[in-house]
């Protein structure tokens, strides 16, 4: 049984202390899947400090015709293609990334970004910030639970 990435999701993300929301979508030209305002009561009881804009992948497990593990981040890239060359047009206030979280069956969690992706990362101008949760069951337990 290979060890990678199994699955992940991902979220292009704009914080803002100033800006609003809806200027941060005329800017980019795009609808977000999310939108949190600054003030906001969270369910943690902590109020949102920054205006936050984003868009959300749902969960994605690999596909037979994707293996990577990039699945999700392949969709949100897809899905911000409207977005390149739209970043800088923001506000100063304006701080934008990408997060990609990935689930892997691996204790070690190596993968591999592809080309593309990485030129897509670059074409909007965001930096990409990842964490990779890993497995650290032995594999006495992970076949025990298959």
């Amino acid at each position: 049984m290979a060890r990678m990435i199994q699955s992940g999701l991902a979220s292009f993300v704009v914080r803002s202390m100033e800006t609003p929301l809806a200027s941060i979508t005329e800017v980019l030209g795009i609808q977000p899947t999310g939108v949190i305002p600054r003030g906001t009561v969270l369910r943690s009881g902590r109020v949102q400090e920054c205006n936050v804009w984003c868009i959300d992948s749902d969960r994605m497990d690999n596909t037979e015709d994707d293996r990577t593990g990039t699945v999700a981040l392949r969709w949100l890239l897809d899905a911000c293609r409207p977005v390149a060359g739209r970043v800088p047009l923001l506000p100063a206030d304006c701080e934008t990334c990408i997060w990609w979280t990935a689930d892997s069956d691996s204790a070690q969690g190596g993968f591999v970004l592809p080309a593309e992706l990485m030129a897509q990362v670059a074409a909007l101008g965001v930096d990409l910030y990842t964490t990779v949760n890993l497995d650290d069951r032995t594999d006495a337990e992970r076949e025990a639970n298959a």
